[in-house]
């Protein structure tokens, strides 16, 4: 610590003033609005209450179905097999794919045969989250210590046995955490039930888009934002009371060799088939439906992609909308990668340092419909209005990566050594120096990895967007939504090319953040 360089003590204050002015502030107002007369009678009506029941049990399924599947891939994963790095990155497209994306995808697949409303929703919620309960279940059930289990056979335990009382228990954190999360992403998500959802599938954050887009109640839809809060308030609480120590001390994560028997490697390489199936059936029936007709297959949607629905103003050109996403995804990139990265390396300093980087997760837990909203009422009104400097719909989106981007680069600024540090300082390295020389280059690599997280995030999200970006500007996501409203053959195809290209940016950039984060493991 004494080596550090003086500014690395008062690093802490620029992550701090972001998550004060762009989280507390944009929640206060949310709170002040809420509180007001009408308000209040929208917060303790039975309707809303009502609503957010709905959702929290459409979430719940959604949460059991993905875990149903999830948790089966989760144990094949930890197994060493032919094409296993390519399952695994496989069954992470449908997370990090936009949900607008998915939804498309999924009505692509199966058509008329995918009922809209509650049905259709758990399905393709269950569909995304499955990568979250194979990442977090999976990762822990790698560092089992399987000599329990052989003591317990060797006991006379029979495999149901061993697994229920030996497994079990060490999977239970991670499959609480993995549980919470998906609940969370399930009551919290917005794009996927406005495509897939019905006049009888309702949540609190299409409820709260309704008021403030189309009814312009504000205080009415901070009321719904604040119950939307409470919820998922109440859900991490019990999350986290779920998540008991283990008994079992886990071991270095280290995968198995294939099942001995026959049977068991048939139902290792069929579950594993079947998830890469599932995984990319949808995006192979996305890419078919844009360059298909009613004659056949064209090209045609895409060679007029610039002048779809020339006439209106209200579409606009789907090009356009590309690079208005392009330049918000810059914008999010530099910002959440450079205050993330800061937050993450308060860690090495004084012990508000290390407060600060925990609380830059807080965003994680607050929905991205509610953040914009937050920064509507905050400023998008005098005495500070932003909205005509292009800046809101960067921001919502940096409030959403940040998070994400210092759960990246903590284990990048953990596992830095020290010693290199101290070596610079006695070869007579000014303490600056011999920071940005021990540092410097894996931060470096870090920086640009967690830009390109963070921009993938600003591409794909819906939620922040809608409430934050005018008519004549908006983002792919949005724009994909208005061509689906439109009646013919053009808009939907054009809406299918769009989530295409949209996909292969978002995945592009998730495997260079995925190759940066090897190197650096490295």
């Amino acid at each position: 610590m004494t080596v550090l360089p003086r500014w690395m003590r008062v690093l802490w204050i620029a992550p701090a003033g972001f998550i004060v002015a762009f989280v507390a502030v944009p929640l206060w107002q949310i709170a002040a609005n809420a509180l007001h007369d009408d308000a209040l009678q929208t917060l303790l009506s039975g309707s809303t209450w009502h609503v957010a029941a709905l959702a929290a049990a459409q979430a719940l399924l959604s949460t059991v179905l993905a875990m149903a599947v999830g948790l089966p891939l989760a144990a094949v994963t930890c197994y060493r097999f032919p094409g296993r790095a390519l399952t695994r990155a496989l069954l992470t497209i449908p997370f990090v794919m936009p949900t607008v994306v998915v939804a498309l995808a999924l009505r692509s697949m199966l058509g008329g045969a995918l009922p809209t409303g509650i049905v259709a929703v758990v399905i393709a919620h269950a569909w995304i989250n499955v990568a979250v309960v194979v990442r977090v279940v999976g990762s822990q059930w790698a560092r089992m210590d399987l000599g329990y289990l052989h003591a317990a056979r060797c006991l006379g335990a029979s495999r149901l046995q061993g697994f229920r009382t030996i497994t079990v228990p060490f999977l239970r954190p991670a499959i609480a955490s993995a549980a919470t999360v998906v609940f969370i992403f399930c009551f919290t998500s917005l794009g996927i039930v406005l495509l897939l959802g019905d006049q009888h599938t309702k949540t609190l954050e299409e409820q709260i888009l309704r008021q403030t887009s189309v009814l312009l109640d504000l205080p009415a839809a901070s009321a719904l934002a604040l119950a939307q809060l409470l919820v998922v308030s109440v859900a991490l609480i019990l999350g986290a009371r779920a998540i008991s120590t283990t008994t079992y001390r886990p071991t270095t994560a280290a995968l198995r060799p294939l099942p001995a028997s026959t049977g068991g490697r048939v139902a290792l390489f069929s579950c594993a088939g079947l998830g890469a199936i599932g995984v990319l059936a949808p995006v192979i029936s996305l890419v078919i439906a844009s360059v298909s007709s009613a004659h056949g297959m064209t090209w045609q949607w895409w060679a007029t992609l610039n002048s779809v629905d020339a006439g209106t103003t209200r579409i606009g050109s789907p090009i356009a909308a590309l690079g208005i996403s392009i330049q918000y995804a810059l914008i999010t990139g530099v910002l959440a990668s450079i205050i993330g990265v800061i937050a993450a390396i308060s860690l090495l300093g004084p012990r508000i340092g290390r407060w600060i980087a925990g609380v830059s997760i807080l965003p994680l837990g607050i929905s991205a419909a509610t953040l914009g909203l937050g920064l509507l009422l905050a400023y998008a009104r005098p005495p500070i209005d932003l909205r005509g400097t292009g800046l809101l719909v960067p921001l919502a989106h940096s409030l959403v990566a940040v998070p994400l981007v210092v759960a990246v680069v903590i284990p990048a600024v953990r596992s830095l050594d020290g010693r290199r540090l101290g070596v610079a300082r006695s070869l007579g390295a000014a303490p600056t120096r011999a920071f940005v020389t021990a540092y410097g280059p894996t931060l470096a690599v870090v920086m640009v990895a967690a830009g390109g997280l963070a921009a993938a995030v600003s591409l794909g999200e819906f939620g922040a967007a809608s409430f934050l970006a005018r008519p004549g500007t908006p983002t792919v996501p949005l724009q994909i939504v208005r061509l689906l409203g439109k009646p013919g053959e053009q808009p939907l195809a054009a809406a299918a090319a769009l989530s295409v290209i949209l996909a292969a940016l978002t995945l592009t950039l998730v495997l260079l953040v995925d190759r940066l984060g090897r190197r650096v493991g490295a």
